[in-house]
């Protein structure tokens, strides 16, 4: 098929649903699909940021928000016709988005102005502004009025959770999926909750990683020497990186500081306070940004991958990758099931205690982790670039074949 994959966010912004797209463009391109990218682009671009046989066609973007490296597209007429121009030109079958501002708001516009099917992916339906109670309100006006701006359309009256401005945020999420043929979750919580907020087909799909190959179990042989785990992510507050960084230390002056070795590999604003709060632990190592495929290498050469973030993530990118690593994946958010049922150790408590506890309990239990290596290495399979751009056609096949039934002079 001929897809088109849009997004509003600069590609090479640190982050998972620009690892899960590129991923998903990667997986696409492989099955002998022809795969479009609509995307802005940052500042940096790296060398191999786009899988090959992907054509990536850059979007300009007039203004960036300063701390989030947001590129702000603004749907109107102009972009409207150079999609519509460029959808033509590629014959595209199919309009995949993955995000919820001005670009996909004028690409799905186009899409059916043209008849074109469309598909939604839902990255997070957990936004937090981070505001207190009493700014709240205010921020919500402020939200819904920044969207309409951006995009043109009113925010939908969804019943979603949380206070106001969160509301206001996670009701972007909503307008931007309505109206799709399909929506697309990675995970099963989420795809409950976007059912609960009023999307009529929403459909569990994992996310993928199509890195060509997939690492093997380490062997239990008595020489391992420290237990090594990797943290990969933005280090922000919804990840809760400070909250891992002490639990590792706490864990470390329990075991000694020659038992445990941590490697954190990210950027972000809360990343200059976790290197000031582990100054005195040497074996917490902070590698900044990776690139993926190195990435995923720490991870083969690591014991256990960490996720910190609680009620946050729907499926979270580096579970993937701890799958295609074979590596079990530490955790604290109960509501994660994809990946962690079988392969992850959730932590008795989200905070640095719990965190704590559940490391010294492994480093002390050989045996367990190489267990979990194994069950991670089952795993990938839900994550695998075939199964998922297989699943991917079938939908596609689906949304396409009803958009047929329902056109002019055709049989329904």
């Amino acid at each position: 098929m001929r897809i088109a994959l849009v997004c509003d966010y600069a590609l090479d912004y640190l982050g998972g649903a620009q690892t899960a797209l590129l991923q998903q463009a990667g997986a696409l391109a492989a099955a002998g699909h022809e795969v479009l990218l609509v995307a802005p682009a940052g500042r940096r671009v790296p060398a191999g940021l786009v899988p090959p046989g992907v054509e990536w066609r850059r979007v300009r973007a007039r203004l960036t928000l300063p701390g989030l490296g947001l590129p702000l597209v603004r749907n109107g007429r102009a972009l409207r016709a150079e999609l519509s121009g460029l959808l033509a030109a590629r014959r595209i079958e199919v309009v995949h988005a993955h995000s919820e501002l001005g670009l996909v708001a004028a690409a799905s516009a186009v899409a059916d102005d043209l008849g074109i099917p469309r598909l939604h992916t839902v990255h997070t339906l957990f936004w937090r502004s981070g505001l207190p109670a009493a700014l709240q309100p205010l921020a919500a006006a402020l939200v819904a009025a920044f969207h309409r701006g951006v995009t043109g359309r009113r925010l939908v009256a969804a019943p979603v959770q949380g206070a106001p401005a969160d509301a206001a945020l996670r009701r972007m999420t909503v307008t931007a999926a309505r109206g799709a043929d399909a929506v697309i979750s990675p995970s099963d919580h989420q795809a409950a909750l976007l059912r609960a907020a009023g999307l009529p087909r929403v459909v569990q799909l994992e996310n993928t990683v199509a890195v060509p190959g997939a690492a093997r179990p380490p062997a239990l042989d008595g020489a391992w020497g420290p237990l090594r785990v990797v943290w990969a992510g933005r280090a922000t507050p919804e990840k809760r990186l400070g909250e891992f960084v002490l639990g590792a230390m706490a864990a470390m002056d329990v075991l000694g500081p020659r038992a445990l070795r941590v490697e954190i590999v990210g950027e972000g604003p809360d990343l200059a306070a976790a290197r000031r709060m582990a100054r005195a632990h040497p074996g917490i190592v902070f590698l900044g940004r990776r690139a993926h495929g190195e990435t995923v290498r720490r991870m083969v050469r690591s014991h256990l991958v960490a996720l910190s973030s609680h009620g946050f993530d729907n499926q979270p990118m580096v579970v993937a990758e701890a799958c295609w690593a074979s590596r079990g994946v530490l955790y604290v958010d109960p509501a994660l099931r994809e990946g962690v049922a079988t392969a992850g150790a959730l932590c008795d408590d989200p905070g640095a205690e719990g965190i704590a506890a559940e490391l010294v309990r492994l480093a002390q239990d050989r045996g367990e982790v190489v267990a979990l290596s194994r069950q991670a290495h089952a795993a990938y399979e839900l994550f695998r670039g075939s199964r998922h751009a297989a699943a991917l056609e079938r939908l596609a096949d689906a949304v396409r074949g009803e958009s047929r039934d329902e056109a002019p002079g055709m049989a329904a």
